[in-house]
């Protein structure tokens, strides 16, 4: 049997899991991106100012700290979660941890996304490229809502891509604690069903999930109140002074930059339209955020890498890119399945 027909028959589910030897190998897989995880946060330990972090980590869970790192309380709150059930006073200690987690399942679920198009090992190549890229966003700044908003806009993407679109409300509502870059999910949502969908539905929908972002991020705003930025707001001019900036963001994916437009030709028409997005994205970081710290450009991996990977992998294409992931679905439940509702 043929490797392609071995993967159309498991997929049937015509083969046992154990005897294709996916088993062991999503053990494997686990345990690489395990120690990817635990290797990155010590990278961070490195690069992070660790003596700070209990003055930011008590200004954080005392409600006293400056914007914008109040309104992201949800990982200081995970951190002294797991800082109480250890009994421990070193405070960097369970920010290691949940660094070390969130990256390991950020490259355990990235690996699953891109197999929603590409074969195993080409899967799990792309995880390895953002286990690669990783450390590069690294800075000495505290910034620790990264790991999980890269999380969260994997789990987005990959449930818009199997169009499993209810758990958009959940990642939605749970990722806003985190960090407000989650606005930019039902953009993402909104393109990739326009003129799949019927646009007053799309609509309703999408709005449903802007509203989502607005009581969590509003009541987040009302329960604590305004407060002064710890950082400039306008930076514009400081991103423009020179071209370090600049260089810091063509580095951060490199070649990928400009293969992902390449690959976007081949590529499904969710991760296509969801590209879209970048140049405003760019710009608008051009002007309110510091660019070399390119920490902020993460939510692009799950765009950037699979589109890419069109590109590179051809050959280790599933089924082709313009049927979507439908058939993928209905390879995995049998024929007749139905399309995941709302």
């Amino acid at each position: 049997m043929s490797r392609d027909s071995q993967e159309q028959a498991f997929l049937s589910g015509s083969i046992p899991a154990q005897t294709t030897g996916l088993r062991g190998e999503t053990f494997a897989l686990i345990m690489l991106y395990v120690g990817l995880g635990i290797a990155s946060a010590f990278v961070w330990t490195r690069i992070a100012d660790l003596r700070s972090f209990p003055t930011w980590h008590a200004e954080m869970i005392n409600a006293t700290a400056p914007a914008p790192n109040q309104y992201r309380p949800l990982t200081p709150w995970i951190a002294e979660l797991i800082r109480l059930l250890l009994r421990t006073s070193y405070i960097p200690l369970p920010y290691f941890i949940v660094r070390a987690a969130f990256t390991a399942l950020s490259l355990f679920f990235f690996d699953r996304y891109l197999r929603t198009w590409f074969r195993p090992g080409a899967a799990a190549a792309g995880a390895l490229a953002l286990a690669a890229i990783l450390p590069f966003t690294y800075f000495k700044v505290i910034q620790e809502s990264d790991t999980f908003n890269l999380l969260i806009f994997i789990l987005a993407l990959r449930a818009i891509a199997l169009e499993r679109d209810r758990l958009l409300i959940p990642l939605i509502l749970i990722g806003t604690v985190n960090r407000e870059t989650t606005l930019m999910i039902p953009a993402i949502y909104f393109l990739a069903r326009w003129k799949t969908e019927p646009l007053g539905r799309l609509i309703v929908r999408s709005l449903l999930l802007v509203g989502c972002w607005i009581i969590v991020y509003g009541s987040i705003r009302m329960a604590y109140g305004a407060r002064p930025y710890y950082c400039e707001v306008f930076t514009l001019r400081r991103n423009l002074r020179t071209w370090f900036p600049t260089l810091h963001l063509v580095v951060l994916y490199g070649a990928l930059w400009v293969i992902a437009f390449v690959g976007a030709k081949r590529g499904p028409t969710m991760l296509r339209r969801a590209l879209r997005l970048l140049p405003p994205y760019i710009v608008l970081h051009y002007f309110v955020a510091i660019v070399t710290e390119v920490r902020l450009f993460l939510p692009f991996a799950p765009i950037v890498i699979p589109l890419a990977w069109f590109a590179i992998f051809p050959t280790e294409l599933l089924h082709p890119p313009g049927v979507g992931a439908r058939n993928l679905q209905i390879a995995q439940n049998g024929v007749g399945a139905k399309k995941p509702a709302f």
